[in-house]
């Protein structure tokens, strides 16, 4: 199985995929710094007295600093300092937006760091508030310099209008970017989807591949009922077993279906869809005793649904993990899902043409094999009266010596068609319908001819099988009904379809008045099955069918 591209791996890229707290941070400190450098070394100086103390400025360029350092790899930290991170910049950004130039301050732009912050972070709830309180805060300030000899309206006016009119935008992003936010995309699942016997085995190898995660398990069980069948994958050695009891407890609302966890530390993290995080302990919704079995000690945990079963999907030593990851764990949640469904569709639709193939079969052999023997049975039993009554039987037994033989021959050929791995050539077919037509005009006393035509072409075992009985029906059919002495039969290929057409000098299908003509019911039960159509053109003396069946798809 390929690795998935979801994967975020140790490259620059992989340090920032999925770790918006680690983007929000490193943005912090790059403004802060850049800052720092307009004050220390540009010409426009601060015009408030606070904002004087280059003291205060590199108090936060350091708490910049340490917040991305302490936060980089820690995500509960991260998330705890989210709210408190989030209401410093809005407070310091305004600060440094009017303490520089006052309202025509170049730093305004700084407030797209917190409405950014709270669109990716959070949802376009949080993005909304965030928007009112900076929009506050900057007509508070503006009026603070209202009057003032360096207070400029038009401009104030219109970074008020810019500053509304960004607050907008990022709104309507924080609405969109959740409600249509994926990490997997149709690529990366079906790179992911092998053709591992065992479904939870592929399941589980797609997640571990999706997010680089060294060990996991996937147990999965019928819905609100235990044991649960349960396949894991921790250092390089998969094992399957059975777990009796439940590995979650319950953990609040149906939404927060992935969570972070810590056993050590005994935290857990989870968020609503909204985006508000939730601080749990790790004992308060794991069943401790069953992680120690399974080996984990921090990592991820996502529900898994299908229609009839339920479970819990568990990654560790998964490297670069974030707050993030709990909206990732959803997805891959859906992702096994969906891979486990996939199984049971797959097996539900070759127990479907296996129990098709098998009612085929027997139909195949009734109507040929079976049908001869009763036949020969009936041939036996007037030869034993004949031989009682004192006439000859010799020539009797040798002509039934004979079809027996025949019989066998094209039982020989049935068994070697079946081990088949490959279609048959046109001309391949055309050859054995030659052969079959051949027996059949001496065993109906006709003269049976099969040529091909149309295009070259391929045909699957299964619609070989249909054409030889399809000849076989319809020469008796034209011999018994119609007392045909000869019948003309043609194949050929046109436009990824079989034609067959049948054509005998017979007296033709009488036709009721009123009515139209009917096919014949055993040929036309065969074709529908096939998903062909036929169709019927009779007359005195003359009598053609027209078979037309589908070469491709699973009707062939």
């Amino acid at each position: 199985m390929g690795d998935v591209e979801l994967q975020p791996g140790n490259s620059l890229s992989g340090r920032f995929k999925f770790h918006s707290g680690r983007v929000i941070a490193l943005g912090r400190v790059m403004l802060a710094v850049t800052y720092a450098v307009f004050i220390m070394v540009g010409s426009g100086q601060p015009e408030l007295t606070w904002a004087q103390s280059y003291t205060f400025l590199v108090l936060y360029v350091l708490g910049a600093i340490s917040i991305a350092v302490a936060t980089w790899n820690d995500w509960w930290l991260d998330a705890r300092l989210a709210v408190l991170t989030h209401g410093i910049d809005m407070a310091i950004f305004t600060g440094i937006a009017f303490s520089s130039s006052g309202t025509t301050s170049p730093f305004t732009l700084f407030f797209t760091l917190p409405l950014l912050s709270a669109a990716v972070r959070w949802s376009w709830r949080e993005t909304a508030l965030t928007a009112t309180v900076l929009i506050i805060l900057f007509m508070i300030a503006g009026f603070a310099f209202l009057g003032s000899s360096g207070f400029e309206l038009q401009r104030f006016v219109l970074r008020a209008a810019n500053l509304f009119s960004l607050t907008l935008l990022l709104i309507w992003f924080g609405i969109h970017q959740r409600a249509g936010k994926t990490f997997l995309r149709i690529d990366d699942f079906e790179a992911g989807v092998g053709a591992q016997d065992n479904p939870l085995a592929q399941a589980l190898s797609f997640t571990m591949d999706a997010t680089g995660a060294g060990s996991g398990a996937l147990l999965i069980g019928p819905i609100d009922e235990l044991p649960s069948d349960g396949y894991t994958l921790a250092a390089g050695t998969p094992r399957s077993f059975r777990a009796d009891r439940p590995l979650m407890k319950e953990i609040g609302a149906p939404d927060e279906s992935a969570l972070l966890f810590d056993v050590a530390a005994n935290r857990a993290l989870t968020r609503v869809p909204e985006g508000r995080f939730r601080f749990l302990g790790a004992s308060d919704v794991i069943d401790l005793d069953e992680g120690r079995q399974l080996g984990f000690s921090s990592g991820l945990i996502a529900s898994v649904r299908t229609p009839t079963r339920q479970g819990w999907l568990v990654l560790w030593d998964v490297p670069n993990l974030s707050t993030d990851y709990v909206e990732v764990g959803r997805e891959l949640g859906a992702a096994a899902g969906a891979i486990l469904d996939r199984y049971v569709l797959l097996t539900a639709i070759e127990t479907g043409a296996a129990a098709r193939t098998r009612l085929s079969l027997a139909r195949d052999v009734h109507d040929s094999i079976v049908q001869f023997l009763a036949g020969a049975a009936f041939r036996v039993e007037a030869i034993k009266r004949a031989a009682t009554s004192g006439s000859a039987v010799g020539a009797d037994l040798d002509e039934l010596k004979r079809l027996l033989v025949e019989e066998q021959g094209e039982i020989r050929g049935f068994l070697i068609a079946l081990r088949r791995d490959r279609d048959l050539d046109l001309a391949d077919a055309v050859a054995e319908l030659q052969a079959l037509a051949e027996r059949l005009s001496q065993q109906w006393a006709v003269d049976c001819q099969v040529r091909a035509g149309g295009e070259q072409g391929s045909i699957p075992i299964r619609l070989q099988f249909d054409i030889q009985q399809m000849l076989r029906e319809a020469v008796a059919n034209a011999v018994r009904h119609g007392g045909a002495r000869r019948v003309d039969v043609g194949v050929a290929i046109e436009d990824n379809q079989l034609q067959l057409r049948v054509n005998d000098d017979g007296k033709g299908f009488s036709r009721t008045k009123g009515k139209a003509l009917s096919e014949p019911w055993s040929l036309k039960e065969r074709v529908e099955r096939a998903h062909g159509s036929i169709r019927l053109v009779s007359e005195p003396g003359s009598t053609n069918i027209l078979i037309s069946l589908p070469l491709a798809g699973a009707a062939a």
